[in-house]
């Protein structure tokens, strides 16, 4: 399932953020669902929307797994274990 829309492009609705936030809920909360947080490493995970919602809807964590991306492209010097750990 794709991500949350922040900002409507084109002939997209206005409100494309509330209604890809919705749809995401209505999948999400359903107690069958693997929740895929993913986080890419070279942005602070705590700003993350993602794992936000994730921790709402699942809020024991009992379904969700995070997917740390973009380690790649990681500053140099930069580590990753913290949030690699669960930190």
């Amino acid at each position: 399932m794709p991500g949350i829309t922040k900002i409507s492009v084109g002939n997209q609705i206005n409100d494309i953020e509330e209604v890809t936030t919705r749809m995401a809920e209505r999948y999400c909360r359903e107690e069958r669902t693997i929740i895929l947080a993913v986080i890419p490493a070279n942005a602070d995970m705590t700003t993350s929307q993602g794992l936000h919602l994730a921790r709402q809807w699942d809020p024991e964590g009992t379904r969700t797994l995070g997917v740390i991306t973009k380690i790649d492209i990681m500053d140099r010097g930069t580590d990753a274990s913290a949030m690699i750990l669960n930190r």
